[in-house]
């Protein structure tokens, strides 16, 4: 390593950072005067290689290879990058499209079944309301053995009659809710989002079917937005759905009938709970909470038929309002001459007439 200055005694010129007075005579400095201000030159270091040292030897260059010719099998064997010889076969023929399947003739069925189960509700709630006229007169009164007896058998026959049509109704609804879901979701050019299985734990697992159920109706609704009507759509007046690809809000309807499902499952958890009494209190409370368990659940099957009927209506094909009509034929631009005729008229014969005398 080598460090320089600048020359000795100090530097002089501009060159090396020198403040030179204007018309200092030959370019002197100030002297041992320095201003503040002034540039002061640092050392310059230099790095050199130490003498002797190893050195780098220069690389030899490689030998071409001379072109041997594309690859051969017999010499060098299955190339690694191309593919083994084998027989090439036909492709098979691919599996035909799953058609998709209509979800209207399951809908319509599943508003039979939702309006069998609210009237079965509603029977089971009838019975209780009795079964409790029957206990309030009982405290005052001695019953009728036949009456009680009737009582009884009508509350069992509908305690077992509402759960099963809901029972039928829940998972009826499963598949049909499955296909409305494929039918939404590719009315908007999506892949269906749930499966069968997904729906099935939704709808039927206790307790998750509090939330879930709500979750896959509230998903169909907003994807099934009312129409505008076409004799008033303008090219303006688009779907809720197609702004921005957002789909629309759910309507009132689903949101009525989640409350409910949410409400009429906390009943049947309370009265559950209020069952394992052995009060006679307990056993009139229980009577109270079976009618309103029987009513919010005709509630909730009436709403669920009426949530059938219109994913029914939203899914089905806009009808013609112009179905059967004749179209007259356009009026000619003209009036057509007076002597035109369009069948030519055949030519009569002429007497002939009689000869002047």
């Amino acid at each position: 390593m080598s460090s320089g200055s600048g020359p000795p005694g100090g530097p002089t010129g501009p060159r090396y950072g020198a403040f030179q007075p204007p018309g200092a005579p030959g370019g002197q400095a100030y002297g041992d005067f320095r201003p503040r201000f002034e540039r002061t030159p640092g050392p310059r270091w230099m790095a050199s290689p130490p003498p002797g040292g190893p050195t780098t030897a220069p690389k030899a260059p490689r030998p071409v290879r001379p072109y041997e010719g594309p690859p051969s099998y017999r010499r060098t064997g299955f190339p690694r990058w191309g593919f083994p010889p084998v027989v090439w076969r036909a492709a098979p023929d691919p599996a035909p499209a799953e058609r998709p399947v209509d979800p209207g003739p399951g809908l319509r069925r599943g508003i039979w079944l939702a309006v069998l189960a609210a009237a079965a509700a509603l029977l089971a709630a009838g019975a209780e309301i009795w079964r409790f006229v029957l206990m309030l007169q009982g405290r005052t009164l001695v019953l009728d053995g036949s009456v009680v007896r009737a009582s009884d058998i009508l509350v069992a026959a509908a305690g077992i009659l509402a759960p099963l049509t809901a029972l039928l109704a829940l998972v009826y609804a499963v598949p049909v809710l499955t296909r409305t879901n494929a039918a939404a979701a590719r009315r908007h050019g999506r892949a269906p989002s749930r499966s069968l299985p997904a729906v099935a734990a939704r709808v039927l697992v206790p307790v998750w079917n509090i939330y879930g159920a709500g979750q896959i109706v509230t998903e169909i609704d907003r994807m099934l937005p009312d129409r505008p009507d076409p004799a008033r759509a303008d090219a303006d007046d688009a779907p809720a759905s197609g702004q921005a690809g957002r789909p629309s809000r759910a309507s009132t309807l689903t949101l009525c009938w989640w409350i409910c499902w949410v409400v009429s499952a906390i009943l049947v958890i309370v009265t559950l709970a209020r069952g394992f009494g052995g009060s006679l209190q307990a056993i009139a409370d229980t009577v109270e909470l079976h009618i309103a368990v029987d009513l919010f659940a005709a509630v909730v099957a009436g709403l669920g038929a009426a949530i059938f009927s219109r994913f029914r209506r939203l899914l089905a094909p806009p009808k013609n309002q112009f179905e059967n009509w004749i179209v007259q034929p356009p009026a000619p631009t003209r009036p057509l001459p007076a002597t035109a005729s369009t069948v030519a008229e055949p030519a009569l014969p002429v007497a002939a007439e009689p000869a002047a005398s």
